[in-house]
């Protein structure tokens, strides 16, 4: 049995004193207080550990989208599973497991959610639950929270629209629960979740009586907010502010009659007792969130997240006043944390692998690395750098040194070979013997940003070739399927920053195909084995079919 058993392997990154980039998008605290979740610009999630004490420490960073994170909501009961649920701009989701870290369902639909609710109703319902997704299409989805299957959707049959906002309400006085949203025209919906089980209906909840307007102040825009206790809610903003109103009334009895016979509502007017603000970055884009802890010692917390990535706490207090003259008190921030914050408080930690290469470091004493690939076959770690020059090194042996030696070896500069040629930053690489073992085992191909093409030989440091694409920045390398052949060889295929797409004759070192006429940027390249066509799909779902042997479009 063990001749059978495939050996574990287990993948380790070394960032270095960099942390990496995380623009907060989305940003929530889990059911038990104790892990905040993030999602980032660049498709990552991270969990933090929240304390007691409202401290705060980055723990993992979850990779499982492809696209920037829109939206983060729990997905369970999150005393019997601690799921959330995280979706992307491409329609990617996730379902994960925030004590490991693993992500235990994921699904791509055709919908870019903007807010989720989690709703399940144990005495009602089977299975675990749903996912009520608003965003980009008309009304609400209902999607299982387990399978990610969409289920149902909530229509309107008068004026179906995008939501903008929404939050589950209980009744208590008839014990049923609705779903209140509001449409980016301003509408007011409201679904009856409790008989949706077995039908959809649309019903009145109550009367809905508009009981004030409150304008935002000129400038900002409010995002968000919540009710604190009795007559007194949070409302924040856009840009990183919020403010505590107590909802006053007018001393106006209900049982006073107008002339008319109506009964006369009670008007009330927001007294603002207190407000936040961050002192940085004012510019930045906030995403914020509101948790009345459940549990000792009880907090009321106020949280955003920035597209600079950092992560603001403010402790509410329970009884908010304004000060001794009626003016507004300003509550200071409890806690304010950022991934780097975590790199520079370890001191200890390992030092990336291209930390100590002399020659490759900006104003910072960072090494600019732009591109890199590592060849498992040979060791070998290829990192082009923004001056254009590539350093090839053994990577284990770094890794190595960096994690169990304390970078001892790394201050003597690992032994590594450096390929000069390019005279811009290096944006894309390429091994070819790693896609096709039929190539030579010597050859690296890059790319860089002044749309030149070099084909290396890495043993000997040499230049076999170099094209000249007359472009834009090569964003990308491509190599022919192993199916497709052009007089018996593959084909390597340079995508550019401009729309163009060439391909390259590695053997004959000549260029094929130069194809220019796409509009859009280019987003799937496929291979026609048998008519030797090249189709390229771009952003705007058009298709281009190139002949590649006369360079003709074809459709």
């Amino acid at each position: 049995d063990s001749l059978n058993m495939r050996p574990s392997l287990q993948a380790v990154a070394l960032w270095g004193k960099k942390a990496p980039l995380h623009s907060i998008t989305a940003i929530m605290i889990t059911d038990d207080q104790q892990t905040m979740v993030t999602g980032s610009q660049e498709g990552q999630l991270c969990l933090w550990t929240l304390s007691p004490e409202l401290k705060i420490s980055a723990k993992e960073l979850l990779f499982g989208h492809s696209a920037s994170v829109t939206c983060l909501a729990r997905a369970r009961d999150f005393s019997k599973q601690p799921y959330v649920v995280s979706a992307a701009e491409n329609g990617e989701m996730c379902v994960w497991n925030v004590t490991n870290g693993q992500c235990v369902e994921k699904a791509t639909l055709p919908y870019r959610h903007t807010a989720i609710c989690y709703y399940h109703c144990s005495f009602r319902m089977t299975g675990e639950g749903w996912l009520l997704c608003c965003g980009e299409y008309q009304d609400v989805l209902i999607i299982d929270a387990k399978t990610l299957a969409v289920v149902h959707t909530f229509t309107s049959s008068q004026s179906p629209d995008w939501i903008n906002c929404m939050c589950i309400v209980h009744s208590m006085r008839i014990q049923e629960d609705s779903l209140l949203v509001v449409s980016v025209t301003g509408e007011l919906k409201v679904w009856d979740l409790s008989s949706s089980i077995n039908s959809i209906q649309v019903y009145d909840y109550c009367d809905f009586s508009l009981l004030r307007t409150e304008v935002s102040s000129s400038g900002q825009f409010f995002a968000g907010g919540e009710v604190l206790a009795a007559h007194r809610i949070i409302i924040w903003t856009e840009d990183g502010h919020s403010y505590i109103y107590q909802l006053l009334n007018s001393g106006l009895s209900k049982s006073i009659y107008p002339a008319d016979g109506r009964v006369l509502k009670e008007t009330i007017y927001p007294h603002l007792l207190c407000s936040t603000s961050v002192q940085e970055n004012k510019s930045n884009p906030f995403v914020m969130g509101y948790m009345n802890e459940r549990k000792e010692p009880f907090y009321k917390v106020l949280f955003s997240g920035e597209v600079s990535g950092r992560i603001t706490l403010w402790h509410i207090p329970d009884v908010p006043v304004s000060k001794f003259d009626g003016s507004p008190r300003e509550i200071p921030i409890t806690t304010t944390w950022t991934l780097q914050d975590n790199f520079d408080k370890h001191h200890t930690m390992s030092q990336s692998i291209i930390d100590h290469f002399s020659g490759f470091k900006d104003e910072t004493g960072t090494a600019v690395v732009t591109s890199s690939e590592y060849v498992p076959s040979l060791d070998k770690l290829i990192c082009g750098c923004e001056d254009g020059t590539i350093f090839i090194t053994q990577a284990l042996n770094a890794a190595k040194a960096g994690l169990l030696e304390g970078g001892s070896l790394l201050k003597d500069s690992l032994p590594h070979k450096v390929l000069k040629g390019h005279h811009q930053s290096v944006t894309s690489l390429l091994y070819p013997h790693g896609l096709s073992s039929k190539l030579d085992q010597s050859w690296l191909v890059s790319g860089d940003r002044d749309s030149s093409v070099i084909l290396w030989n890495i043993f000997t440091e040499e230049i076999l070739h170099k094209f000249f694409l007359e472009a834009g920045p090569v964003t990308s390398l491509l190599m022919s399927p192993e199916n497709f052949r052009l007089r018996s060889d593959q084909v390597i295929c340079c995508v550019c920053s401009d729309h163009s797409v060439t391909l390259l004759h590695l053997e004959g070192k000549n260029c094929l195909l130069r194809a220019r006429k796409h509009l859009f940027p280019v987003k799937m390249i496929k291979w026609h084995p048998v008519e030797n066509f090249l189709i390229v799909g771009c952003a705007d779902d058009s298709v281009y079919i190139w002949e590649i042997e006369t360079g003709k479009l074809k459709f």
